[in-house]
């Protein structure tokens, strides 16, 4: 499933402000005590039910409209992709990519996709993918990572566990957003046609990639 990171920002964001909005409104309960009758505690217990009851209303009212996107402020936000779970991959299974080892040293392979070939290159704990970004259906991709690790299993971030073909496509997925939204001119946009799906990079998303190789935050 393709990823909207723009919109899964503002959902963040808007939490925060709920959070924020919702402590403001708490406080400790102000407590007067006055010789009344029974009847008029009662009364009094009851009006503060009330008012109790109005302004808890009144607070997740002012929640859930702020909650919402009707306040424009992400009306300009264009996802980063398309959704579109209902896209059909052309892979069933690894073999159908037919992986093969072009000079039998078990580092250059080659696969197709569609009607193309592509590059699969490997060196220790490292699949580097030529021009990765030319794929992007991501169950397709899935199951070519799985066709990578079947023959050389790439290890964790923690160095004892090894790699997942649905974490390496996620992956590859954070470097196809980036060579789609990044400038032609930007340096990290001409590194992430390809992708190395290696150890490191294990669950980053496309910030912590970004700003790990650029020093610089990518909004």
């Amino acid at each position: 499933m393709k990823k909207n990171y723009i919109i899964i920002a503002s959902v963040l964001l808007s939490a925060v402000m709920m959070f924020g909005c919702a402590e403001k409104t708490s406080g400790d309960p102000v407590t007067t005590t006055v010789p009344v009758s029974s009847d008029s505690v009662e009364e009094t217990t009851a009006e503060t039910e009330t008012a109790e009851t109005a302004a808890t209303e009144e607070t997740t009212t002012a929640a859930e409209e702020h909650n919402s996107y009707d306040d424009g402020l992400y009306d300009d936000a264009e996802p980063l992709f398309d959704e579109d779970d209902d896209e059909e991959g052309i892979l069933s299974k690894p073999s159908d990519i037919g992986l093969y080892d072009t000079d039998g040293g078990n580092t250059i392979f080659c696969f197709t996709y569609g009607d193309e070939t592509f590059s699969a290159v490997y060196t220790p704990d490292n699949w580097k993918i030529i021009d990765s970004y030319k794929i992007d259906v991501y169950s397709d991709m899935v199951i070519i990572c799985q066709a990578l690790i079947d023959i050389e299993p790439v290890h964790g971030s923690d160095m004892e566990s090894y790699r997942t073909a649905d974490d390496m496509a996620y992956e590859w997925e954070q470097h196809n957003i980036a060579y789609a939204i990044l400038p032609e001119d930007n340096a990290w946009r001409a590194n992430a046609k390809d992708v190395d799906l290696n150890p490191a990079d294990q669950g980053k998303n496309i910030y912590e990639l970004y700003k790990e190789r650029t020093g610089k935050d990518l909004f």
